[in-house]
């Protein structure tokens, strides 16, 4: 979504075809209607549980726009409308389109914004994500200055729905980088086809227009149908997919003579029809819609017919009012610091959500910013003198890409170096194993999954030929319980019996670090699931404590130690890490009883090692997420070198 300025052609409202050019109230407060539900979209996103009380309406608010991120797309028609009018108007006059003009105010208007927003997110990623997030945002941002974030984003398999799940805090670039593209085949054919239609006759020139844009956009539409009907992640990033969403726009904006020639009542029905019809795609779609496609079509064509209305009606005299054209002159700005804020807001949480609160907080400070970065960023080098001059500006805009694309590869590296110092750390004073049979099984949960790095690399440090499988919500038996059902009850390899009976052959050392998965966490839906995310978080009780739903007993998990220690030859060493649960957010959770029940049982095995983590993680001082049952990125790896060391 990039910004541009909202003027466009304009005929009077009488018969008479009077060309001028003229400010457009009504497409300036069309931006708010954008931008207000990717706004509140995005937010939901990263809201947790479902708060009750006053905080309770408001959370409940939040997701009455399940079809938010519609708002790109509405952002998408806006901008190839006032492009392509742009462009039109030149070619009209002139008889060509000035290139070197074209991209200078791009530059102006597009760049200074962008890059604050990059620069300022690529320092606040390195000093708030872990080292390895912060190094792959440092390379995210490089995309995003180099306009290809989109294709970055599309080659790494990234589904956009599933925002909840590590996302880039630049993630949302890949729209602007779309808008780009746009603008760099689009002059192009438009100056092609105003030579020719000048040669011929300047009536043809829009008709000409109309039908090379109608090129583009239908192929766009049915490649894009194409890749949503194959499950192709890549729908949502493309541009080509997207290309036929600014052609609706530009198509418009080539018509709009004939358009104002139609009965103003139709025109005013029209507007109606269409902000209805955007309305209802933003509250009745959801993540699980398939998108774009021609699931795209009804807001792209909504968002035609309310520009076509052109300050006609109650639709545009509502959209010209002081509070959506607030929202829309600052939407460019908002559009680029709202997503970093909540990304990076979230993630210092700890736990990747955020409350009600939070959430609220996260969408004031968004606004704050937009509204200074508008006036003291967005505005001024469109105003200055010295940036009138083409080339000035195409140079200014070249040290702003440069500027950003060096500070990225020097972010980067000092990211990758604070890699390499943890990686160290994490394997430091590990000696190499001696052992005739080095292969080693690593049987673990959510836990082994979200510190998988850490753990790898101190298994590889040891020398160990490992493999690790890990499986949230995975108990040590599989099968139903009496009161709960395991998280994983529909994979095929939930417990870790059925781990090592899919094992070809048992290797001599296998570890089973199954964290707290002796009871079943309740839950609470409370957003559609994507495909990376559930949608359902952990319930709370009155005094914040994680409610709990039903508990193994101490002698089932006895009873699990045995069965496991039946399965594997005398020659295998079982290494039974113990659990730990910070007990400010726990209430009720028998863990200590089912380590002394674990504890207990293993001693009865000689082939089997009892790890009293629990022991260790207080005494080391381990940090813990606000969740209590995972450690942070650097309690990550201090589990993970303290497992690693114990092994024999």
């Amino acid at each position: 979504m990039a910004a541009t300025t909202t003027r466009t052609s304009s005929t009077s409202e009488a018969a008479g075809p009077r060309r001028s050019s003229s400010f457009r109230p009504d497409i300036e407060g069309l931006r708010a209607l954008a931008i207000i539900p990717v706004l509140i979209f995005h937010a939901h996103e990263f809201l947790s549980p479902t708060a009750t009380g006053p905080l309770g309406l408001v959370s409940t608010v939040l997701g009455w726009v399940p079809g938010g991120y519609l708002g790109v797309d509405v952002f998408f028609v806006i901008s190839g409308f006032l492009i392509t009018g742009l462009l039109v108007r030149e070619g009209e006059t002139t008889g060509r389109v000035h290139f070197g003009r074209f991209y200078a105010r791009r530059a102006r208007r597009i760049l200074p914004a962008a890059t604050l927003t990059l620069l300022v997110t690529l320092v606040a990623s390195y000093l708030i994500l872990p080292a390895a997030r912060a190094a792959s945002t440092a390379v995210d941002v490089l995309w995003a200055a180099l306009f290809n974030a989109d294709v970055h984003f599309a080659n790494s398999g990234i589904d956009y729905m599933g925002v909840a799940t590590d996302p880039s805090p630049v993630l949302h670039f890949w729209s602007l980088n779309d808008e780009e593209k746009f603008y760099v085949v689009w002059p192009v054919v438009l100056l092609v086809a105003t030579v020719i239609a000048h040669r011929v006759s300047r009536r043809h020139l829009r008709p000409a227009l109309f039908v090379a844009l109608s090129l583009l956009a239908i192929p766009s539409l049915l490649w894009s149908q194409h890749l949503v009907s194959t499950g192709d992640t890549s729908a949502y990033f493309s541009a080509f997919s997207r290309a036929f969403e600014l052609a609706a726009g530009g198509l418009l904006a080539i018509s709009m003579p004939a358009v104002l020639r139609a009965p103003r009542a139709a025109r005013v029905v029209g507007a109606i029809v269409g902000f209805l019809v955007v309305v209802w795609c933003m509250a009745t779609y959801t993540t699980l819609t398939p998108f774009p496609g021609l699931a795209a079509l009804p807001v792209v064509i909504g968002t035609v017919l309310v520009m076509a209305g052109h300050e006609s009606g109650i639709v545009s005299r509502g959209l010209s009012t002081a509070v959506p054209r607030w929202f829309g002159r600052i939407s460019y700005s908002l559009y680029l610091w709202h997503w970093p804020v909540l990304v990076l807001g979230a993630a210092l949480t700890a736990t990747g959500l955020m409350t009600v609160k939070q959430a609220v907080l996260g969408m004031i400070v968004s606004v704050l910013l937009a509204w200074g970065s508008y006036w003291v960023i967005e505005q001024p080098p469109q105003r200055l003198a010295r940036l009138r001059p083409t080339n000035r500006a195409l140079w200014f805009g070249l040290v702003l890409i440069v500027t950003t694309c060096v500070a990225a590869v020097g972010v980067g590296r000092l990211a990758d170096a604070k890699v390499a110092a943890q990686y160290e750390y994490v394997t430091q004073g590990l000696k190499p194993v001696e052992k005739a049979d080095t292969r080693l099984l690593y049987i673990g949960d959510s836990i082994t999954n979200r510190g998988a790095v850490p753990l790898e690399e101190a298994l590889g440090a040891a020398k160990w030929d490992y493999t690790v499988d890990a499986l949230g919500g995975r108990p040590i038996i599989a099968g139903p319980r009496p009161d709960w059902t395991p998280l994983c009850s529909d994979k095929p390899l939930c417990g870790a019996d059925l781990v090592l009976e899919a094992q070809p052959s048992i290797p001599g050392t296998v570890v089973i670090a199954l964290g707290t998965n002796s009871f079943n966490v309740a839950k609470v839906r409370v957003k559609a699931p994507t495909a990376t995310d559930s949608g359902e978080r952990t319930k709370k009780d009155a005094d914040g404590h994680n409610v709990i739903a039903g508990q193994d007993p101490a002698a089932s998990f006895a009873a699990g130690v045995d069965r496991i220690m039946a399965m594997v030859p005398a020659t295998t060493t079982v290494y039974w890490v113990g659990m730990y649960l910070d007990d400010k957010q726990w209430a009720g959770v028998h863990w200590r009883e089912n380590n002394a029940a674990m504890k207990a049982a293993v001693a009865k095995h000689p082939n089997a090692k009892y790890l009293d983590y629990a022991a260790y993680a207080k005494q080391a001082k381990i940090p813990y997420m606000n969740d209590g049952s995972h450690p942070t990125p650097t309690g990550m790896g201090i589990r993970a070198h303290w497992i690693v060391s114990q092994l024999g």
